[in-house]
């Protein structure tokens, strides 16, 4: 189906499909997605507690979160197809996430926030709400999110195999 617009000057021009990479750099896809963290996972809210985090394999995760019990979520974005690479970088992403303690993701939230008189444990709890004797471990598990508008079937099914904390989401 065409689509057309009203120029100022009255005239009828056809709106043109572009490819949705054109328009939307990966920052603005992060911008959106830290901002809108609800629809990231299926099974739940997370709260975003990093973005572009340095890792010690000269990287940068695209943004950081932790789940409802206290689990890492690395969020990767592609705007483009996901290659075997994207993979293997998201892997060390989540290596370098396994290795945080509890101060260190404080430390990280604290940056992101702007604020070093945060605490993540009560910043956590307040987000999701928790009652007072729910105890949460930091960092138990971690997840790997990649943000992709096409993940090839062959990637897919590679990381499927060789991993027990994945998700792909499709824009």
């Amino acid at each position: 189906m065409r689509v057309f617009g009203i120029q100022p000057d009255g005239q009828f021009s056809e709106y043109l499909q572009t490819p949705f990479q054109v328009d939307h750099e990966e920052a603005v896809l992060e911008d959106w997605l830290e901002s809108n963290p609800d629809g990231i996972v299926e099974d739940g809210c997370i709260l975003i507690i990093g973005r572009q985090v340095s890792t010690n394999f000269g990287g940068f995760i695209d943004l950081l979160a932790l789940d409802r019990d206290g689990d890492v979520v690395v969020i990767e974005l592609k705007r483009d197809r996901t290659p075997r690479d994207t993979i293997a970088q998201s892997l060390e992403y989540v290596s370098f996430a396994e290795q945080l303690d509890t101060d260190q993701l404080e430390g990280i939230l604290s940056s992101y926030l702007n604020d070093d008189s945060l605490s993540l444990a009560e910043h956590h709890r307040e987000y999701f709400n928790l009652a007072p004797d729910e105890a949460i471990a930091f960092n138990k598990d971690q997840r790997i999110v990649i943000v992709a508008l096409c993940v090839r079937k062959d990637v897919a099914s590679a990381y499927l195999v060789n991993s027990t904390t994945e998700l792909f989401v499709r824009l």
